[in-house]
């Protein structure tokens, strides 16, 4: 990095990033009053995309999946990394993005994760654009969609979808996207999500009464999830974060459900998990059918993920033919099988889990270029975040801080602080060139990936 600083480019690259700190400043308050839920980001992709154009990019496309993309062309075979952040937030689009100041402090939903690193992009871009530096391979960079919760990572599980076609392919992968700007994540936590919905035929109360009730069983179930064990090395977790279903006090619900999160740096540990989840919501179904004198389903699982939603279905039991019951049904000594509970899976996001150690060198590299702007690295270790899906692939990758201070991410009271907030994307610059490979200096350049079958 002490080579980079002493090229004249360099330093005026680093010194317009300084000076454009505060038009970067504008752009990011301006997008986070952009309403941007992951599958919605349409109008903010949009304003990116115009502002790609106007920073000199080229090749500025919208992808099939609202990806905003362009390039920045390398000087010679190097590399061809990509700089990502992300645009969709976790707010739902009424929410209200009224932008607040007090003192130097903003505040408005969204407005640190992720859409100040958007605006960090922009920042970059021009910066290249006005000096004309130059890495040696092709700098890509991407505003990506769906980052967050549901959206399952779907922005760059698009972009990686095909690594086998020698012009697509990337040979590094930089995220921004951390409050703490000199933290680097370069372990991928891995999640599975379900939605587990229980089926039953539901009645009254109190003349219905002695058929198995979803709700009951959805309980057990969770009862169960609660007392698995996991390792704490590598950190394995669990949660059943919401639970929905019923319709009245006096009412036995027909159907009820539950979202469940796994997660896990070990993608191991996370399948052993996974089956163990299964098992429990089995017997429970089983164990509040046979509470009534109702037989034991079999189980059943059908489907894989699909590459648009990501969505897979599985059952245990099925519900076909059920009929329902209706309150004026008398006492049911006898059990009909139709009464039994089933329960179905849909899958609702896989994020891959992947490691890399803490010397390889793409985080020594950024954690040399934090040096050299006078940060001292904080090593965040494992996160989940875009990074993820080249990590599951064997492609060095890593997640930054902007800059900038920040907090309440996720909250309606998200708040920001542009404090030496011009050092996130100087940082990045030195991260990009270094990784490319600049006039010659070559100590951090990263190795062209051969894609199979080529």
């Amino acid at each position: 990095m002490d080579k980079l600083l002493k090229y004249n480019g360099v330093q005026e690259a680093l010194k317009f990033l300084r000076e454009d700190d505060e038009r970067t400043l504008q752009e990011h308050l301006e997008m986070c009053q952009i309403p941007a839920p992951s599958y919605e980001e349409g109008e903010k992709a949009e304003y990116v995309r115009k502002k790609m154009v106007d920073a000199g990019l080229s090749e500025v496309h919208v992808d099939e999946v609202g990806n905003v993309l362009g390039s920045w062309k390398g000087t010679g075979n190097g590399p061809r990394i990509m700089v990502a952040g992300h645009t969709d937030t976790v707010f739902p689009r009424e929410t209200d993005l009224t932008l607040k100041k007090e003192g130097e402090r903003y505040s408005c939903p969204g407005i640190g994760d992720d859409t100040r690193a958007v605006a960090e992009l922009l920042s970059l871009a021009r910066a290249m654009k006005a000096t004309g530096i130059r890495g040696e391979g092709d700098i890509v960079f991407c505003a990506n969609v769906c980052e967050e919760g549901l959206g399952d990572l779907r922005g760059i599980k698009h972009v990686f979808k095909d690594m086998a076609n020698t012009e697509e392919h990337y040979d590094g992968f930089v995220s921004i996207d951390d409050k703490k700007t000199s933290g680097i994540i370069y372990q991928a936590v891995g999640s599975e999500r379900y939605l587990v919905t229980f089926h039953g035929t539901g009645g009254h109360s109190f003349t219905g009464f002695g058929i198995p009730n979803p709700i009951h069983a959805m309980g057990r179930a969770i009862a169960k999830i609660s007392d698995l064990q996991t390792p704490k090395n590598p950190k394995t977790t669990f949660s059943v974060g919401v639970v929905n279903g019923g319709t009245s006090v006096n009412v036995i619900a027909a159907e009820c459900s539950m979202l469940v999160d796994m997660r896990s740096v070990d993608a191991g540990e996370l399948e052993k998990l996974s089956a163990k989840l299964h098992q429990a919501i089995e017997e429970a179904v089983n164990e509040e059918n046979a509470r009534w004198g109702y037989g034991t389903l079999s189980s059943e699982s059908t489907g894989t993920l699909d590459d648009n939603n990501m969505t897979a279905k599985s059952s245990v039991g099925d519900t076909a033919g059920a009929v329902p019951v209706n309150a004026d049904n008398g006492n049911r000594e006898t059990p009909a099988e139709d009464d039994r509970i089933a329960v179905t899976f849909e899958q609702k996001g896989r994020r891959p889990a992947g490691t890399q150690d803490k010397s390889c060198q793409i985080v020594q590299a950024a954690n040399a270029a934090n040096q050299a702007i006078g940060m001292e690295t904080l090593y965040i270790g494992a996160a989940s975040t875009d990074a993820n899906i080249p990590i599951s692939l064997g492609i060095p990758a890593i997640t930054v801080g902007w800059g900038g201070k920040g907090g309440g991410e996720h909250t309606i009271h998200e708040w920001y602080e542009p404090v030496e907030s011009w050092k996130g994307p100087q940082r990045d610059l030195l991260l990009l060139l270094a990784l490319s490979g600049y006039e010659n200096i070559r100590e951090y350049q990263l190795p062209r990936i051969n894609p199979k079958g080529k």
